[in-house]
């Protein structure tokens, strides 16, 4: 029997708090949560749940894998660290897939797509993909009137946008062929499957901003950091 890296894969760059194993033998366990904030306070008892689940240790894992945005500010930092930490504790590598490309991993196999987020401001996150996990263009932050260029009735999208664009250009909203309580957000399997085979040279754990942050430095009642 094929034996694969023992894998975790945490996501808490969206509004959803999640992680998924992959065990050596290809099967799967996942938990996840809806929530806007509190992933810090949430995220490790979450994963010590999932390994009990799976009946695995932390010293088993091989690999660790966390979604590195774009998205919350928070949200991102908290994986971040939790994946940065454990992998160090573990000595065993770490990956950062891209938000864009793990919401890619949802699409249908072979077929090319486009990957929508509401960045607010106007704007949009867009990245293109011949494939779920294989991107043609670079993510780009887009103003609302250049964000839905070249789509139309036979493309395919996912994410956020794809409401969006389904109603604006007629695209097709592939978010409605999913499970309505994880719409818009990563399928945190599908990630870890990913970066179960992923190149670690390739996917290093940064976050992946595409604009400028929206945190500023606190300056209230204080002298303002620079």
């Amino acid at each position: 029997m094929t034996q694969f890296p023992i894998t975790l894969a945490i996501d808490t760059a969206q509004a959803c708090c999640q992680c998924a194993l992959i065990d050596a033998d290809g099967t799967s366990y996942a938990m996840s949560e809806a929530r806007a904030r509190g992933h810090a306070e949430y995220l490790m008892d979450q994963i010590d749940a999932l390994l009990d689940n799976a009946q695995r240790e932390y010293d088993d894992l091989d690999r660790i894998i966390v979604s590195s945005g774009p998205g919350s500010f928070t949200g991102l930092r908290v994986g971040l660290a939790a994946a940065r930490g454990l992998a160090v504790a573990l000595d065993i590598p770490c990956l950062g897939i891209p938000t864009m490309l793990a919401l890619s991993l949802s699409g249908r196999e072979n077929s090319p797509l486009t990957v929508l987020i509401d960045a607010r401001r106007d704007q949009h996150y867009r990245q293109d993909f011949s494939a779920p996990g294989k991107p043609v263009s670079e993510p780009a932050a887009l103003g609302n009137d250049v964000a839905l260029k070249d789509l139309n009735e036979q493309s395919r999208v996912l994410g956020s946008g794809a409401e969006w664009a389904a109603r604006d250009c007629g695209a097709q909203n592939v978010e409605l062929a999913r499970d309505p309580d994880m719409r818009t957000f990563i399928n945190v399997v599908k990630l870890a499957e990913f970066g179960q085979m992923a190149d670690p040279t390739v996917y290093p754990p940064e976050p992946c901003y595409i604009r400028a942050a929206d945190a500023k430095p606190q300056s209230a009642k204080h002298i303002e950091r620079l």
